[in-house]
């Protein structure tokens, strides 16, 4: 088998998928693999400068407003690291048996505000669980079905080797993936979310974004049309949601749990949870690794920079259209 080529035309995401390199994710010890990844994403970024310009960008508008005093190259190599360690877990979690995965989650998983969850589940009751592209993110279904709680998930496949990977361990611990490029999806969630599952979903896949054509939000001190998929998602269900991260916290995965709205809820959701999720950005930019493509779609989807002070404008759509797009 041939040692990976990297192509100009290739993203890394699918480099990191290259048959040598799940062939060694499958015998690899863990340590091992995360250097070795590390390596050839170093290897990667020197040849694709692109990223690091990506990278760099929205390091710069996120620093607007959280100043680091550390070096800015140094914040730079952290976020890069960041992207790496992403997807050195989802190489983990998709190719590692399922009782090495439990051995190593067990020995790291702590949970915050648990209780929330404990308690819909004991009443049977489903609910949203909002996620990003944040911290060990890979890790999460399986960390929730660990904990006895019924779990479905809203997700996209860069390969078919991966969602065949990624279907077959996920039948292994009892969590449903419903694929967001077949028709149906949004049947499918509410369907599991009715049934009493809890549904994972991601509200910072900003390219996936479906634009309200009124209503506005700040990201990172720019104003946006706001994304509709999770407040149409949330008026179907009507269940109590809750911003789910999987925060990196010295040798530890911290799964923090915070409560966002009940079933009752009118105002937006999609707008609390990014809102949520942009303060722990803004706290630990590295573990984000949306920060490699973000700057981007901001630059060409920015409608005006941020008054200081300004409060977000959040007027009601009043032709929403479901067109639910998630990974």
């Amino acid at each position: 088998m041939r040692c990976p080529v990297i192509s100009l035309n290739i993203g890394i995401s699918q480099f990191f998928q290259l048959p040598f390199n799940v062939c060694l994710a499958h015998n690899l010890p863990v340590p091992l693999l995360r250097l070795y990844m590390y390596f050839w994403g170093i290897i990667y970024v020197m040849i694709r400068l692109k990223m690091i310009i990506g990278i760099a960008t929205c390091l710069s508008f996120i620093y607007r407003r959280e100043p680091r005093q550390a070096p800015f190259l140094f914040n730079l190599l952290r976020a890069l690291f960041g992207v790496f360690e992403h997807y050195f877990e989802k190489l983990v979690m998709a190719y590692k048996q399922l009782d090495e995965l439990q051995n190593y989650l067990e020995n790291r998983l702590v949970i915050t505000n648990k209780h929330m969850l404990d308690r819909l589940h004991s009443e049977g009751r489903g609910a949203l669980l909002v996620t990003g592209h944040f911290g060990a993110v890979e890790y999460l279904p399986l960390s929730l079905a660990m904990n006895g709680y019924k779990v479905s998930m809203i997700c996209k496949f860069k390969t078919n080797a991966l969602k065949k990977a990624l279907c077959e361990k996920a039948a292994e611990f009892g969590v449903q993936l419903i694929d967001a490029s077949e028709p149906g999806v949004a049947f499918k969630a509410v369907k599991a979310i009715k049934g009493g599952r809890f549904l994972i979903t991601e509200c910072d896949e900003f390219s996936e974004w479906r634009f309200h054509r009124s209503q506005r939000v700040s990201v990172f001190g720019m104003i946006l049309p706001q994304d509709r998929t999770l407040d149409l998602f949330f008026k179907k269900a009507r269940v109590p949601t809750f911003l789910t991260l999987m925060k990196r916290e010295s040798g530890k995965i911290n799964m923090v749990i915070e409560f966002i709205a009940d079933g009752g809820c009118e105002r937006s959701v999609a707008a609390a949870a990014w809102k949520k999720l942009e303060e722990y950005i803004f706290n630990s930019p590295f573990q984000w690794y949306q920060i490699k493509g973000a700057a981007k779609f901001l630059l060409e989807n920015a409608i005006e920079a941020e008054a200081e002070n300004r409060k977000d404008t959040n007027l009601p759509d009043k032709d929403p259209v479901l067109s639910p797009s998630y990974s």
